[in-house]
This record gives structure tokens, sequence and C-alpha cells, in this order.
């Protein structure tokens, strides 16, 4: 059997090439899989900061011309990703979505409405030409609370260095989960989306579903493509498998 295609929306922030490692673990097992690049993360010469319409016109693009082909699709969003994927996908026949500590917005609510807090509003007022920047000191304690040192964390935070601040204040206005089947990774030690958050999108998407969703819960942190890929990817594979 032709096993689904997995689709990796990145979170916010992310440089080319940060998930290729998930990419590579799952083509290893049989899986065609890709990791996309998320326009809002890149400073492109001449062009205005890109929206979070845009990243999901990119999503729902890349969705439709796999489903063209006559493959089925699995998306797995993380963080941001889950903005422009619960935008994008509406109405696109997707196997599944995986949100991985994904932010899953109401019809209505932007990315920083949905996700309150002290990180949001620093990420904000950190904002210059139209862009957000991180700082790797602060970020590498946000990332590594499941990272085996804190030098390995500082180095990932380095790969996150800025993102289009109009994306996180850009509405939803349609939401893929209504129709498209679930699954959620909840992340017990993310102090980035914190696990009050994961909960409040868990409910919503169940509220709107009128159903329960599958929920998979685990003692990780913000970023378990890299503190936990191997395990990552046995769940992966696991959630795209199902019916």
């Amino acid at each position: 059997m032709t096993k689904p295609s997995i689709v990796i929306v990145p979170g916010s922030f992310t440089a080319q090439g940060i998930y290729q490692d998930v990419v590579d673990r799952l083509r290893a097992k049989g899986f065609p899989a890709l990791a996309i690049d998320l326009l809002s993360s890149q400073k492109r010469l001449g062009l205005e900061p890109a929206t979070m319409q845009d990243d999901a016109k990119h999503v729902r693009a890349v969705a439709e011309t796999l489903i063209a082909q006559g493959k089925e699709v699995v998306v797995l969003c993380h963080s941001y990703g889950g903005v422009p994927t619960t935008q994008g996908l509406a109405g696109v026949p997707v196997k599944r979505i995986i949100y991985l500590t994904a932010v899953a917005p109401k019809v209505g609510e932007t990315h920083a409405e949905s996700m309150p807090g002290p990180t949001i509003d620093a990420l904000l007022k950190s904002s210059v030409g139209g862009y957000m920047h991180s700082d790797p000191v602060q970020l590498a304690g946000g990332l590594g609370t499941d990272f085996d040192s804190w030098e390995y964390a500082y180095e990932c935070a380095l790969k996150l260095p800025h993102h289009s601040t109009v994306s996180f204040t850009e509405k939803v206005t349609q939401a893929a989960y209504e129709t498209v089947p679930v699954s959620y990774i909840f992340t017990e030690k993310d102090v980035i989306l914190t696990p009050e958050h994961q909960e409040s999108y868990i409910n919503l998407i169940e509220e709107v579903k009128g159903s329960k969703i599958d929920v998979i819960r685990k003692p990780w942190g913000h970023c378990p493509n890299w503190s936990q890929p191997e395990e990552l990817i046995d769940m992966v594979v696991g959630e795209a498998e199902k019916k």
C-alpha cells in the first residue's frame, strides 16, 4: 500500500532546513515527506514581509498539488505552523492534520490573540522593519526544557532569527479542523506554547467537532524535532497510518 505524503509546516522564525532530519527519517521509513519554507520567516529583498495568508496559500498549494497527483496527504504542523494550516487547508481533503504543540485559533482570532502572554508580547515588542527578532540566549531557555544541554539549545536557537510581525496579527477566517481528522501531540514541558494553551486548542477543536480527537501527551519541550526525533517520528507514523 502506498504511504501518505507527509507535509511539515514549520513553526515561526524557522530557517531553511531545520526539519531536514525529520524529513530524512520519515523517508527512511518509506514515507514521502517534505518541509515547506514559511514565507513569513524569509526576508525577501524588495518585498514586504509576508502575511499569514501568504503562508496559508503556500500550504494549500503544496497540499493540493500532491492530492492532484493522486496522493494522500498528512500535514504535521508545529507551533505557529498551526495557524496557516488551520487557515489554508479548510476545504482541502487531506487525510489528517497532526498539530505538534501547535496553535489552533478560533475563526476571527489572530495568532497573538490565540496565544496571549509574555512570550508573544516580547516578540511583538522586538519588531523592527516589519519583523520580530529573537534573542538566542533567552530563547535557548525556552527551547531547552527537554534538551541534554543548554549549549545544544543555544545552537538550535541561533537557527531561529526573525519572523514577519503581520503574520501574528492577521485573523483566521476559516478552520480546517472543522472537517479534517485531527491528532494533537501535547508537550507537557513546553514553556513557549504552554500546557494551558495546548489544552485550550484541544478543547476548541473538540467543541467545534462535537467529538474527541486523538491526543498524545509526552514529557517533552517545544521542539521534539530536535530533542526527541526518533520517538516523534514513530508517533507521526502511527498517526499518519490511521484510517
